[in-house]
């Protein structure tokens, strides 16, 4: 019998996975030990970094899991490759909406309470029950019924999707940070030395105490200004998106041209999408303070931005790779950052909003604040709208596809 050649797409997945769990684990250990320091020295803010360590942790769990089925196909094992269907159906709505529901009031009531050793012990998990019912939830919809290909294959998907895409993202989005910021600086420093040497005055500020009243006295004109506004927003909107719906589905243009169908794409494009919103919303979820209820329940939500986008995305990336439909990739991608972009300019015009009146601007809050909220919301629905009708029309693409390959001669 012929042995099995070495599959190095799955080895050299196993791989970044396994570097992956050990650096989740040693984060989740080191914050863990920072937390119980800061619980028993009640200094810092242990509740938030046991939150952060319980994250990294599941993480690792759930990259253990990718682990195993990734190792089956380096192994050989026939089992690898076995179709695999995400299993959603439509009992688990209210199942997982009455999860969101039930923590979000337990972990409010116990955010409001601020007994910190209660926070310490319940917080990560009535975190994890928060923000995971929702995607699951988002995904299932859009993936319902719809052969995602190799099980093997899919988690590697989640896995990269969860690690090495979010790598590579947070390092591009640093770099135009950073030029933005030297050629702001550059600006100032050539055509506004008056601002330059106001702001020298910050490192004072900050070295005396950090008086806030001083603090954002100073800053107070500049966070109003529209210039900053739009510099600011601008780099949310635009360049944020523009990144993200690009490394997003990294591993969907890594696998494209072994994903058989469009639909496929679909569906692992948003994995893609599921896995990023996963690792981002835990992440910025560690927060013990007694608005532990909002933020979670506003990350919970952004899910199905990630989610959405990036199965347009991957729908593209595949019709690209397999049927030579360059122009459905571009117009995918445009729509997808287009998408993102309007969403990301709302919700960083409701926290500013929000900061109006600490900035002079108390008006902020009442005129614009509610329009973007609303707006949101709208957004929102018309995604998940777009999520059952694509996997509709994707399943009936299917069964034509299906019935013309039986029907066409061998």
């Amino acid at each position: 019998m012929q042995a099995n050649k070495t599959h190095w797409a799955s080895m050299l997945t196993l791989v970044v996975i396994g570097l992956s769990i050990l650096f989740f684990i040693l984060v989740s250990l080191v914050t863990f030990i920072g937390s119980l320091i800061g619980l028993f020295n009640g200094e810092g803010n242990p509740v938030s970094e046991m939150i952060a360590a319980f994250a990294f942790g599941f993480n690792a769990l759930l990259l253990g899991v990718c682990a195993w089925f990734v190792f089956q196909k380096v192994m050989g094992r026939e089992t690898a490759d076995l179709p695999f269907t995400f299993p959603f159906a439509w009992w688990q709505v209210f199942a997982l909406a009455g999860m969101v529901f039930f923590g979000t009031f337990l972990g409010g009531l116990i955010a409001l309470s601020e007994t910190v050793w209660l926070g310490w012990f319940t917080l990560p998990l009535l975190t994890v029950i928060v923000i995971v019912p929702p995607i699951w939830l988002f995904f299932g919809l859009g993936s319902r019924g719809l052969e995602a290909g190799p099980r093997w294959r899919f988690f590697s998907v989640f896995a990269l999707s969860m690690t090495l895409a979010p790598m590579l993202m947070i390092l591009f989005e640093m770099i135009a940070l950073f030029v933005g910021i030297v050629g702001a600086a550059v600006y100032i420093a050539v055509f506004q030395p008056g601002i330059l040497r106001e702001l020298s005055e910050l490192p004072f500020i900050l070295e005396a105490g950090g008086n806030e009243e001083a603090l954002l006295a100073l800053l107070a004109p500049y966070i109003a200004n529209p210039y900053v506004i739009a510099a600011a927003i601008g780099y949310i909107a635009v360049f944020v998106p523009l990144i993200e719906e690009l490394l997003k589905p990294l591993a969907v243009w890594l696998f494209a041209r072994q994903i058989e169908t469009p639909a496929q794409g679909f569906v692992l494009g948003m994995l893609s999408g599921a896995a990023f919103a996963l690792f981002e919303s835990l992440n910025a979820s560690a927060n013990g303070s007694t608005g532990w209820a909002v933020i979670v329940g506003a990350r919970a939500g952004t899910s199905i931005l990630h989610i959405a986008a990036s199965g347009l995305v991957g729908w593209g990336i595949v019709s690209a790779f397999r049927e030579k439909r360059y122009g459905r990739l571009i117009a995918a991608y445009f729509a997808a950052v287009l998408v993102h972009g309007v969403w990301n300019a709302a919700a960083a015009g409701t926290g500013i909003a929000a900061i109006g009146e600490s900035v002079g601007k108390p008006e902020w809050l009442y005129a614009y604040a509610p329009a973007l909220v609303c707006g949101l919301l709208v957004m929102g629905i018309g995604m998940i709208s777009v999520l059952i009708a694509s996997n509709r029309k994707l399943k009936q693409a299917v069964i034509i596809t299906n019935e013309e390959q039986v029907q066409s001669p061998s």
